[in-house]
C-alpha cells in the first residue's frame, strides 16, 4: 500500500473517531439532559399522571448514564486526537515506529474499543427503556420529547429532540466500529512481514 493510501486510510479512521465522539457528546449533553441539574432522560422510571396537576406527568430520573456516555465519548475524543496525531506523524514522515509503540497503541485502541462498545450499549438501551415508559403510558416517545419536560425550580419547560438523541446513539456505534478498525490496523503491523498486508518496516521487521 502506498504512503498516500495509508495517510488517507488512517486519516479517515481518525476523522470518524473524532466526529462520532463529538456528535455523541453534543447530542447527549444537549438533548438527553434538561434543567440546571442536568436531569438525564435515559432510563427513566414510573412515568405516570400527576394527581395534583391535570395534564402533567411525573417520572423518576436518577440515572447517571448520560454523564457516563459523555465521559466515555470525551475519552475517545482525546485518544483520537493524541493517537491520531502520533500515527499520522510517522506515516507522513515515512518514519519507523518501534514495536513497543505499535503494541502499546494497539492495546490502548483495543481497550477503548471495549469501552466504546459499553458506551453504545448503554445509550441504546437507555433510549429504548425511556421510550418504553412513554409508550407504555399510551404516548408517542417523540411527542413527549417534543412537548418538553417541566422543571419546577425554574418553572421552565425544556423541549428536546428524540431524533438528535437517536442520532447520537448511532454515532456511538460508529465510534465503536472505527476504534475496532483502528485496533485491527495496528495489530496488523505486529504480524511477521509475510503476513502483514500493510507492511511498514519496523523494529520488529528489522530484527526478524
Amino acid at each position: 500500500m502506498s504512503n498516500w493510501l495509508r495517510i488517507g486510510l488512517y486519516g479517515f479512521v481518525h476523522f470518524v473517531q473524532l466526529f462520532t465522539a463529538a456528535l455523541t457528546i453534543g447530542g447527549i449533553a444537549d438533548q438527553a439532559r434538561y434543567g440546571p441539574s442536568a436531569v438525564c432522560l435515559l432510563y427513566i422510571q414510573d412515568y405516570q399522571d400527576d394527581p395534583n396537576n391535570t395534564g402533567y406527568y411525573l417520572f423518576s430520573a436518577s440515572s447517571t448514564s448520560c454523564s457516563g456516555v459523555i465521559g466515555l465519548a470525551a475519552v475517545g475524543l482525546l485518544l483520537a486526537l493524541g493517537m491520531g496525531g502520533v500515527s499520522l506523524y510517522y506515516i507522513v514522515r515515512s518514519e519507523f515506529r518501534a514495536v513497543r509503540l505499535i503494541f502499546g497503541m494497539a492495546v490502548v485502541a483495543t481497550v477503548y474499543t471495549l469501552m466504546s462498545l459499553v458506551m453504545a450499549v448503554v445509550g441504546t438501551v437507555g433510549v429504548s427503556h425511556t421510550c418504553q415508559e412513554f409508550t407504555g403510558a399510551g404516548y408517542s416517545c417523540a411527542t413527549i420529547f417534543t412537548g418538553g419536560f417541566f422543571e419546577a425550580d425554574t418553572q421552565t419547560t425544556y423541549t428536546k429532540s428524540l431524533a438528535v438523541i437517536q442520532m447520537s446513539v448511532v454515532a456511538s456505534w460508529f465510534c465503536f466500529i472505527s476504534w475496532a478498525a483502528y485496533a485491527f490496523l495496528e495489530f496488523l503491523h505486529l504480524l511477521p512481514v509475510e503476513y502483514n498486508l500493510h507492511y511498514i518496516p519496523t523494529a520488529w521487521n528489522i530484527r526478524n
